[in-house]
């Protein structure tokens, strides 16, 4: 019936009654005018007009002003929301500064230089000046778990396969204050073999660093406890013990009956205010080492020995001066010698610092001191642990065959992470 006489239906006549009855709440809701105290009351709404009636259009002079709600103005800070996201991204940031690291990291070095040898010692013969890649060593490492992790470092220039892998163990943080290394790593003895090549000041080792300081190699494979226990007003107590094969780095046997156990004990000094840091430690190795055939003429064949070794070394760094000094002492018997063999070595470094990061370098190493001495004059760029160094020696040495060529090193050092 509705539809036949063009009426709507029920539901929608309700639907604007209602739509009318709230529009009048609001209306009637909405106080006068401040500016006119007298204004007129707002009129009474009319009956509603027939809904088939087209309605006329309301007067906009007449209709009533309606005020818009007031909104606050946004003060910054006052939203939780916005603030608690603030929080969350320096709370993220300050851990990032803390040096959380990622599963994975990619970081090494790269070691250009140059050697050239004068003829000093006038035998009208010296080897030709040559470019080096001296080291390209790339180090991937990561967090597997809060108290465990790994290294991994790898010389892609090595000329042989035997030198490819340096590093290569697992570290874990059970013990309070240690880490635990379970792999390839450097055996612990002394100051100087414990000190980065890049961050070193000199281009070589001394000749005690190449020698009793270490194995058949720097690196071997076994475990390692690495840990410093602070003692209070500076002070703090070093300690670093490897228990190794001792058949050198990335052989996988043990050639020789015995494991060989190399250890650094020392104590330390810490100021800060006045920039001053001074150590002191003791370092002891035992074991046995395998010597392989020497082909000769004339032809020695291979034979195990055992040895004894100990060493003491000092610091000392301020903002002007860096000084460190080392001697080892070694002892080693086997059935192919008549006597023990024994032998001692040092060396004394002491390098110049300035604000711009440069300055001189000088050390003296010798080695039974009848065997080999050399003394060492250059200089820096770049603290140890900049990105980008430079170094440049000049030595002077000479061993049991007398003395050899001087010999100039010019060394850059480039860092990446």
């Amino acid at each position: 019936m509705w539809a036949l006489t063009g009426m709507k239906p029920l539901s929608a006549i309700a639907g604007h009654v209602v739509v009318t009855v709230l529009f009048a709440g609001v209306v009637f809701a909405q106080p006068p005018d401040a500016a006119s105290p007298d204004a007129a009351p707002l009129p009474e709404s009319e009956p509603p007009q027939d809904p088939a009636t087209p309605e006329t259009p309301p007067d906009p002079a007449s209709a009533p002003e309606v005020v818009p709600l007031q909104t606050p103005p946004l003060v910054v800070g006052d939203d939780q929301s916005t603030g608690d996201q603030e929080e969350k991204k320096k709370k993220k940031k300050k851990k990032r500064k803390k040096g959380e690291r990622k599963a994975v990291n990619v970081s090494g070095y790269v070691q250009f230089s140059y050697k050239h040898r004068f003829d000093t010692n006038n035998d009208g013969m010296k080897d030709p000046g040559a470019f080096r890649v001296t080291r390209a060593r790339v180090k991937l490492s990561g967090d597997i778990k809060r108290w465990a992790s790994y290294v991994v470092e790898i010389d892609p220039r090595s000329p042989t396969i035997y030198g490819f892998m340096r590093d290569a163990y697992i570290e874990l943080r059970l013990i309070p204050m240690h880490r635990l290394l379970l792999g390839q790593q450097k055996t612990r003895f002394g100051y100087e073999n414990g000190v980065s090549s890049s961050e070193a000041y000199t281009v070589t080792r001394s000749e005690l660093g190449e020698g009793p300081a270490r194995g058949i190699t720097l690196r071997d494979i076994g475990v390692g406890v690495i840990g410093k226990v602070p003692l209070g007003q500076g002070f703090s107590l070093e300690d670093a013990v490897t228990l190794v094969n001792g058949s050198g780095m990335n052989v996988q046997v043990d050639e020789t009956p015995r494991k060989n156990l190399w250890g650094r004990v020392g104590g330390r000094y810490r100021d800060k205010d006045r920039k001053l840091d001074i150590r002191l430690g003791v370092s002891a190795a035992f074991g046995n080492q395998l010597e392989p055939e020497d082909p000769g003429p004339p032809v020695t064949p291979a034979f195990t020995f055992t040895f004894r070794r100990f060493g003491v070394d000092v610091e000392i760094d301020t903002p002007w001066a860096f000084l460190a000094a080392e001697l080892g002492t070694s002892t080693e018997e086997s059935p192919a010698f008549t006597e023990p063999e024994e032998s001692m070595g040092y060396y004394v470094m002491l390098v110049g610092k300035t604000p711009w990061n440069v300055g001189p370098v000088f050390r003296y190493d010798a080695f039974d001191a009848e065997e080999f001495k050399r003394f060492t004059f250059g200089g820096y760029w770049g603290a140890p642990k900049k990105k980008l160094r430079a170094l440049t020696h000049y030595e002077v040495f000479e061993d049991s065959a007398g003395a050899h060529d001087h010999r100039v090193t010019a060394m850059l050092i480039a860092k990446f992470e």
